[in-house]
């Protein structure tokens, strides 16, 4: 039995060490609040490319780190845009991107219509009220300097509520098949928006082909353009607006010949000579009028943040009316009359009760006045628009089709079979470059652009309702290692704040920089009251 002895008290010592530890450990974890469930990171599916994803993970990859616990799940663009972008389901963690539209070049997009209390496209959820206040105060100072502050002073404040953060800025590419298509201009420095002139109705065809082949993938869900949001230049070429943004920068006459201020709230619009509907119909003021009056009326939930300005519309004569607005908005021309569009009287009067309800499609009620009518749908295949030779800037060729493939893999062999004579997007750029290196018969350009990847989250839900928490997320987040593994360097890292660098004197320079670092960030949560557990998960603070 002596010799039992010292094996006894060795196993006496173990016990006495064990029971210590993990008396400890229970005191530690009962000094922790609940822990954080396990969060979604939500992305565009393989139909918009396959950066999402890697982007996706490269930032997961980081944010584990934290003691997180995160489910991948990626969506369809269309789904997206529906149900987090405007539907108000996002439940945890955004990780996309918003295009490089030519009307976001004004400022109102990035401080007001994505980030102000209860607008449709503000999926993030947050709202303060001053901030809200101001975001929309800001549109109203027609005087340049006294905006210009407003628009800095707002990211001063976005910034230090950090709701959510950019992390790259897209460059687009264009790839197209040479030895069939002559003259495609690049739209910098936006990206090859359908609402744009550049390289559409540029584009010239170098053979009997005259059908211009898009592969892209299916984002359009209606013809109905006071309702479609995935797809608003692909309405824009049917429907014409009263202004384009052209590849300068600048907001030139389209529907409209020209326009002028009348005072603060009152712009008049000069209708342009000769323009006809894609059944022949001439478009008329009373078109115009009747298309703005309708709109007020209706107010489509698509359009929202476009017309919620609009008090009226009235005829002056028969080449001229007047707009009305309820305040003084310097970013009019710019991102209204670019989006506004002109429906047909004579086939809209009899639109039914329910407007936004209503399939053109299916009425044989696709008309509007752009350079391209409406053919053929066939869902998740093709769409075919003919062109409008009577259209003041019709193309030089017969058609575009749009060729809905869905998968990048899907347009790279499209463009090398030939099959497509264009992509835009989908394909990676970094992929388009290497194609164009190795096959003579196609070209390649890069476009840079204003484009912009978020990290969204839900400011409504605990623990992202935590400044403390959003904040330590984006010391987290790795901007760098998401351009170089989900964009391959064909991208920028963004900077601070909200609204892009590339909107030059929009975009305040001095906020404060937040370089990435794990351990800051988890020192930022211990700090506020947060903990981890033995096996490292991450837990509440205690209440």
């Amino acid at each position: 039995m002596k010799k039992l002895r010292p094996c006894l008290a060795v196993a006496s010592l173990a016990a006495v060490l064990v029971s210590s530890v993990f008396t400890q450990d229970v005191h530690a974890q009962a000094a922790l609040g609940e822990p954080v469930p396990p969060l979604s990171v939500v992305y565009y599916a393989a139909d918009m490319g396959p950066e999402f994803e890697q982007s996706a993970r490269a930032l997961s990859d980081e944010w584990r780190k934290l003691g997180l616990e995160l489910q991948m799940r990626p969506i369809q663009f269309s789904t997206f845009v529906s149900q987090i972008i405007v539907g108000g389901q996002l439940e945890d963690i955004a990780v996309f991107t918003v295009g490089g539209d030519p009307d976001r070049v004004d400022p109102t997009y990035w401080l007001y219509d994505i980030a102000a209390c209860g607008q449709r496209r503000n999926g993030s959820k947050f709202c303060n009220q001053e901030y809200s206040r101001l975001a929309a105060e800001q549109r109203t100072k027609v005087n340049p300097a006294e905006r210009i502050k407003a628009v800095h002073d707002l990211q001063v404040r976005f910034h230090q509520e950090m709701p959510w953060w950019p992390v790259i800025n897209r460059v687009y590419g264009i790839i197209w098949n040479n030895q069939k298509w002559d003259n495609v201009t690049s739209p910098a420095p936006v990206a090859a928006h359908e609402s744009l002139v550049e390289p559409w109705l540029t584009a010239k065809p170098k053979t009997a082909d005259r059908w211009l082949d898009w592969a892209y993938f299916e984002d359009v869900k209606t013809y109905n353009p006071i309702v479609e949001e995935g797809a608003v230049g692909w309405m824009r070429f049917v429907f014409d607006t009263f202004a384009k943004n052209n590849s300068k920068g600048e907001t030139i006459p389209w529907a409209a010949s020209s326009w002028k201020f009348v005072d603060d709230k009152t712009i008049e619009i000069t209708l342009r000579d000769g323009m006809t509907f894609h059944d022949d119909k001439p478009v008329t003021v009373n078109d115009a009028v009747f298309t703005i009056q309708k709109i007020i009326e209706w107010q489509p939930p698509a359009m929202s943040s476009r017309i919620r300005n609009l008090a009226s519309a009235e005829k002056i004569d028969d080449k001229s009316f007047r707009i009305r607005l309820k305040e003084p908005d310097a970013a009019f021309e710019i991102t209204v009359l670019t989006y506004l569009f002109i429906l047909p009287e004579h086939i809209w009067r009899n639109a039914p009760a329910k407007p936004t309800e209503w399939d053109l499609v299916a009425a044989k009620a696709v008309i509007g006045s752009g350079p391209f009518k409406f053919k053929t749908w066939r869902l998740n295949e093709v769409h075919e628009l003919e062109t409008h030779r009577a259209h003041f800037q019709a193309p030089a060729y017969d058609g575009i089709r749009r060729l809905a493939l869905g998968q990048a893999d899907a347009i790279r062999a499209a463009m090398l079979s030939g099959t497509g004579d264009i992509a835009t997007t989908v394909l990676p750029v970094a992929t388009m470059s290497d194609l164009a290196k190795q096959n003579s018969q196609l070209s390649f350009m890069e476009v840079p652009s204003h484009s912009t990847m978020f990290v969204w989250v839900n400011n409504q839900k605990a623990p992202f309702s935590d400044r403390a928490f959003r904040q330590a997320l984006r010391i987290a987040t790795n901007k760098q290692r998401v351009m170089v593994e989900g964009w391959q360097g064909f991208a920028s890292v963004s900077g601070e704040g909200n609204v892009p660098t590339a909107l030059g004197r929009w975009h305040n320079g001095a906020l404060e920089k937040i370089p990435f670092d794990v351990q800051k960030a988890r020192k930022a949560l211990a700090d506020a009251g947060y903990g981890w557990d033995s096996r490292g998960r991450l837990h509440m603070p205690k209440k």
